[in-house]
């Protein structure tokens, strides 16, 4: 198997071109012994008919002779008749130096088959076959290539022609012309050398260098992008491959290759901060806790201390509990392991019984709150998850709208989506921090002072999102904040409500 792409670019790149010039190796081989073949036998039928019009205007010159001199008309047939033997014989003799005649052989037979006369360069075995003289009529045979001995050790190759000459419609004598083979022969030889090892060999050194170079060519980036890759470490990952200028599949694979190494970059600085965070928020309580224990083993204490040191260690270990069972929530939505066990709501009914659980925490700082939206919209959702989420971002409204603010909610639908906004009077967030406000453990509070431990907002998304919907903020600061969430309206009954496994409330 062979696992370099330059070794299997070259093998293919050389296979494709090798195969491509073998068949018009032979497609060019071939179509030259034909057009050779048929010049040749061209050249015979012209040769023989030549001959035989010839041999014709010889013996009507000397009949026109002999009919001046009184000899009968009846005479001078050609059918076995002596005279013309001997004029064939003689034309024969007087044109075997004929310059047109040179390149072939030109024998003259009777229709039985018998000898007349024949060219200095005929070989004596050349007869014409039984088979031949019965299938000669006045239509041409086929021509025939046969194999003539000649001497022990040499042999003639030739191509040969019959025609018969007609006289009242019956063969007067047979025409016989050949041409050798072996001219044509040599020429295919060189062809042959030439189009089948030579060609093969330059074809091959040439598309090994020609694949050689344009393999260095197109994967000198890929060769650049490995190297890089290889330098790209946990430590250095701000590291980028060089995106090549031409607008091709390498340049796309650069840049499809430099997104995910963003993408993990900001996974790992993610998932850094995450661990940062984490021990961050467990070190406060953690430390909370061996404080307390530590001074309450320097003495002894009387039991209502030590019930105060136990309670203040439970408070904390439940904060301990509420982060770890919030990452367990949001691990379960990112990894889309929660099935919503999602029902036909009453999107205003639902906002009105939050609204009246909210009222109790926003009563301390007389702060209004109201709904104004449509009602009877009635989308699938998991009532109790949806609910959390409502919570999560009602909790932050209140916690920083000042003293008697207002925060109120309201529904609309448009096509397809329901549209829940949450507005607040608050103190606005500021704008550098509006991207950052889904992110876990993100407070903008950067003194922690808060209770919380930024990731209520984390959770809100991740369950509108499971929820196929989407969460926006706009807001501007001193002046209040606005929460815009959009849910699908599926059709009621689609779906079922499906058991889930149980997670804790934000309340």
């Amino acid at each position: 198997m062979i696992k370099s792409i330059r070794v299997r670019f070259l093998f293919w790149y050389t296979l494709i071109l090798a195969v491509t010039f073998s068949m018009f190796a032979l497609v060019l081989y071939f179509h030259v012994s034909a057009s050779l073949k048929k010049e040749l036998d061209r050249s015979l039928l012209t040769k023989a008919e030549g001959i035989a019009a010839s041999v014709n205007a010889y013996w009507e010159t000397e009949k026109k002779d002999a009919l001046r001199h009184g000899a009968r008309k009846t005479v001078f047939r050609k059918i076995n008749h002596p005279n013309f033997l001997k004029i064939t014989r003689r034309w024969v003799e007087e044109h075997s130096n004929d310059p047109d005649l040179m390149d072939v052989i030109v024998q003259l037979f009777k229709p039985d088959g018998t000898l007349i006369a024949s060219s200095p360069n005929a070989p004596e075995k050349l007869t014409i076959p039984e088979a031949i003289l019965r299938s000669l009529t006045d239509e041409k045979i086929p021509y025939k290539d046969r194999h003539i001995p000649v001497a022990e050790d040499s042999d003639l190759d030739l191509h040969i022609l019959q025609i018969p000459a007609l006289e009242d419609g019956k063969p007067a004598y047979i025409v016989q012309v050949a041409g050798s083979l072996n001219s044509i022969r040599s020429t295919l030889q060189g062809l042959k050398f030439i189009l089948f090892l030579l060609l093969p060999i330059t074809v091959v050194v040439a598309s090994v260098c020609a694949g050689e170079f344009l393999a260095s060519i197109t994967l000198k980036p890929l060769k650049d992008m490995v190297n890089t890759a290889r330098q790209i470490t946990a430590e250095n990952m701000s590291l980028r491959i060089a995106t090549p200028e031409s607008k091709d599949e390498i340049r796309h694979l650069a840049e499809t290759f430099n997104d995910m190494l963003g993408k993990i970059q900001q996974g790992i600085i993610s998932q850094k901060q995450f661990i940062q965070d984490v021990s961050h928020e467990l070190r406060t309580p953690i430390t909370i806790m061996r404080g307390e224990l530590e001074v309450a083993l320097k003495r002894q204490r009387s039991p209502e201390e030590y019930c105060r040191i136990l309670e203040s260690t439970l408070e904390e270990t439940k904060k301990i509990g509420k982060l770890l069972e919030n990452l367990l929530a949001l691990t379960r939505f990112d990894s889309s392991a929660t099935i919503l066990a999602k029902v036909p709501t009453d999107i205003a009914a639902m906002m009105r019984d939050i609204l009246d659980d909210m009222k109790i925490l926003a009563s301390p700082k007389r702060i209004k709150m109201g709904y104004v939206g449509q009602e009877g919209v009635t989308i699938l959702l998991d009532r109790d998850k949806i609910t959390r989420a409502l919570i999560d971002i009602l909790d932050n409204a209140i916690k920083y709208t000042p003293e008697e603010g207002k925060t109120s909610v309201g529904v609309t639908t448009q096509k397809d989506v329901a549209c829940i906004k949450i507005t607040d009077t608050g103190i606005g967030i500021p704008a550098h921090d509006l991207p950052h406000i889904f992110d876990r453990f993100y407070q903008v509070d950067k003194s922690r002072n808060s209770a919380g431990f930024g990731l209520g907002l984390s959770i809100a998304r991740s369950i509108i999102n499971a929820h196929g919907g989407s969460i926006a903020v706009e807001s501007v600061e001193y002046q209040g904040t606005t929460f815009i969430i959009t849910l699908p309206m599926g059709s009621p009954g689609t779906d079922q409500a499906i058991p889930v496994p149980n997670i804790p409330s934000a309340k």
